[in-house]
């Protein structure tokens, strides 16, 4: 009988693949959220100027939101 205890089982490369997979959606998501609050401190601050008497509660919460995506760490994101 040969030693097989070098080579990786099937099971094992796909574990491998699916954890580089999984590492390559995370990196893309967190680039989708980052434009997402740049996106949404813009919208905020174009509420606010354009029309300040009637959305500035709207501006306001869309500027703190998208501020609140572009901070460090694990979001909860609301599209």
């Amino acid at each position: 009988m040969s030693d097989n205890s070098s080579k990786r089982s099937g099971w094992e490369t796909a574990d491998k693949v699916a954890h580089g997979a999984g590492k390559a959606l995370n990196g893309i998501a967190f680039g989708i959220v980052k434009i997402y609050g740049v996106l949404l401190v813009l919208a905020g601050l174009a509420v606010l100027f354009i029309i300040p008497a009637k959305g500035w509660w709207a501006g306001l919460m869309l500027v703190v939101y998208g501020i609140y995506l572009l901070a460090p760490g694990s979001k909860f994101v609301v599209w």
